[in-house]
Parts: C-alpha cells; structure tokens; sequence
C-alpha cells in the first residue's frame, strides 16, 4: 500500500533564477498522478526534490509525518528506503550485467541470501518481460529494454512511492504503449503511489488517476484527471492538445498580443474537451482501488465544476457508475420484483443533475451492498485484494475496465492557481 505526499509550499531556486515557488499538492496514496510542463519548468528538479536530493528554499515535504527538507540524514535515509526512482536514461551500471543491476538494491539495503535476492529478481524480471536477459550487459540492449531493467530495479525493495522521471523518452508508439499498461498493472498489483513525469500527450490523457502541471515557475493545476481534461484554461488546454495556438511559446511564453490574437482565433467558446476514457487493467489482473478513490472525490466535489465541465463528467460515467451515485432515473416499465431502475443513457441535463444526492461520499454500507437484482459477480469486495503474484509483461489492455473496490477519505481534492480554490 502507497503512502500519501503533502507538498506545502515549495520553492527552489539556482541563484539568481527561480525555478518554481509555492508548489503546494498532495499525492494521493495509492494513486497514479502525472506532472506535465514545458521543457525547461522543473519537473525532474521537482522529484529530486521528493526525495531530498535537492534542498529548496522555502516549503515541506511531509512523508509520514516526516519533513524530508529538514530532517536529520538517518531519517531521510530511512524515508529514501520508501522510494523506487525510474531515471530518464534509466542510470544502470554499465559494468554490470542486468542481473547484478537489479540485485544491486537487495544487496546494498538488505541481509537477504542470494537464494532470496535470486528468487526476488527472477520475478522482478518476470514482471517487466526480461526473462532469459539476465546476464546482458546494458550496452547490449536496446532502450527500451533499459527502461523496463531500470523499473525492475525500482520495484526490488517493495517500495510505497515509485517515481518515473520520463519513462517513455526515446521509446516508438508501441512499447511507450506496453510501458503505460505496464505501470496501470503494477499500481494494481502493489496499490502504491506513482508519480510520472512525461511529455507524452496520450500517456497523460489515458494512464493517471490526478493531473498536475508546471507552467511560469508555479502549479497551474494539479486535481483529479477529470478536472484537467475538462480544463478550459487557455496553457492547459494548449499543451493537453499539443496545440501551437495558446500562451505556451517557444521560450515558454509568447507575447500577450499574439497570444490574444492566437486565442481569439481559434474561438472563444470551444466547447469543454470530451474525457477520454482511462487506460484498464489487463485480464487476470485485480481492479485498481485507486480508481474508486478517485471517482469518490470527483463526484463528491462534482458541484463545484462549471456547468460544461459538469456534464463532461456525468457522460463519462458508465451505467454501473450512474447507479452508484445515484444518477438513475426511476422506470415507469420496471418489472414487478425488479430493481425498478433503469440507468440513464446519453446526455444528462446539468440543471437536472441531482447534486444533493452526490454531495456527500456514499456510505460504506450502501457502497458494498451490489443493487437490488444485481448479479453475485456484480458485487464490491468490501477490503481491498490481496496482492497477487505479478503478472508477467506484455499484455494487451481490455477495454472498459471498471473498478471492483471503495476507498480512501474525502480531502482537498484538487488546486487551481495560486489563490483559487
């Protein structure tokens, strides 16, 4: 199980110039969350300073309760030992084969036996497809192959919090498309928290569980990914759709004037962009409880969204997601002895969207209990799944998956811009 990370008020500097100030979110535990942002903004800067290998200026950090910018070096130490870091290039050792490498973590933090740490790799490698590659030098092996050694390496300490620092950088379509699967399985199988930084569009539509992005030296948004596809701020809408039209120029910013005229251009009422469905689990692999959390928050906070936003999200659910928030329509054909619901299809009208009866998270009692007529198979496990053997990799990825399971509390879900709330 993840742990969740509160980030208070962070600001880093070199120098003279100032790379973010007041970064303030929070990671939900067990959730996958991605970091967007032009070239140049921070980002890897933003995961080193997650782990203390950076010191800013001003801020917290909270792990645990634990304050990684000031804290003593034996308690960041043991804090570091929750973390598993993908690097970019994926930072193996060259003189070592990739077995070695990815034993390298066992035999440094642990007093395992090579029985173990050879039991403990084996599945590692099963899990990120290197079997039968294990006495490969990296030099050897191609780069996608050193992306899926360096998670495997991550993943050998069992750790809460797993940072991706451009997982998919130098990676053609087709295995950037394995790797997203990949993470979206991994995050069932260990329900910890994920963190990805990446500048590929369809990976931050399809894979996270929350958005965030960096744009001026500060968080422009960071909340549920229902929020920020539905976003109609012009930067975060420019760059979801890669778009050249928009504030986000070459250098960062463009000109006000031109970006006004690029803006006015394209239309001022453009609509509010379709949410794209999330990428699934593969078969044989448990549902996220991650999802469920994060639907919970969204459709509890959902009367705090505009109007286009609003109804964007009420037809992304599917059938089964309407009933659970108490978005069915009664049926005037219902059957005798029947549920006497039937599930609203199409478009909802916003101004007959029932928000008092999704205000408040639904009670656990109620949430476990499958409706009136529902299939025993339709039923929510009441505890979360035990954690499985992993599954080996590649798979393909089913279509519509939805979640089995309920959890998490009802927090702050999401910031706007400095000063919105």
């Amino acid at each position: 199980m993840g742990v969740e990370v509160a980030v208070e008020g962070l600001s880093k500097s070199f120098g003279s110039q100032n790379i973010w100030s007041d970064v303030t979110l929070t990671l939900p535990t067990g959730e996958i969350s991605v970091l967007l942002g032009p070239s140049g903004t921070g980002k890897s800067v933003f995961l080193k300073a997650l782990v203390g290998l950076l010191s800013p200026e001003h801020g917290k950090v909270l792990i645990n309760g634990v304050d990684v910018c000031d804290c003593s070096e034996s308690k960041l130490y043991e804090v570091r030992k929750l973390f598993g870091v993908l690097f970019q290039d994926g930072a193996l050792f060259g003189s070592m084969n990739l077995y070695d490498n990815i034993a390298f973590p066992l035999r440094e933090h642990t007093s395992k036996g090579e029985t173990e740490v050879r039991r403990i790799v084996q599945e590692k490698m099963e899990m990120v497809g290197l079997v039968g590659s294990e006495t490969k030098l990296p030099g050897e092996i191609s780069g996608g192959m050193k992306k899926r050694a360096g998670l495997a390496r991550a993943l050998v300490l069992d750790p809460e919090i797993i940072l991706f620092d451009e997982p998919d950088s130098g990676l053609d379509p087709v295995r950037t498309a394995y790797l997203n699967q990949l993470i979206v399985d991994l995050n069932a199988q260990t329900d910890a928290t994920f963190l990805i930084v990446t500048h590929d569009i369809n990976t931050a539509r399809t894979v996270p569980d929350n958005i965030g992005m960096l744009y001026r030296r500060h968080l422009a948004m960071f909340g549920p990914r229902e929020m920020l596809l539905t976003s109609t701020e012009p930067a975060v809408e420019q760059f979801l759709n890669g778009r050249r039209a928009g504030p986000i120029g070459m250098s960062e910013e463009k000109d006000s004037g031109q970006t006004a005229a690029e803006l006015a251009e394209l239309g001022e009422d453009r609509g509010v962009p379709e949410i794209i469905p999330q990428l699934g689990i593969s078969p044989g692999v448990p549902e996220r409880a991650a999802v469920w959390r994060r639907q919970d928050r969204v459709m509890a906070n959902l009367d705090t969204l505009d109007p286009g936003a609003r109804q964007a999200v009420v037809n992304s659910l599917t059938p089964r997601e309407r009933e659970r928030y108490g978005l069915a329509e009664p049926s005037a054909s219902a059957a005798p002895g029947g549920s006497g619901t039937e599930t609203v299809s199409g478009t909802l009208p916003t101004d007959a969207l029932p928000t008092d009866r999704i205000a408040t998270l639904p009670e656990q009692s109620t949430a476990d209990t499958p409706p009136e007529g529902a299939a025993a198979d339709d039923q929510l496990p009441s505890a979360a799944p035990e954690r499985p053997r992993p599954t080996p990799h590649p798979r393909a990825a089913p279509e519509n998956s939805e979640p089995e399971t309920v959890g998490g509390r009802k927090r702050r879900w999401f910031s706007r811009k400095r000063g919105e709330r």
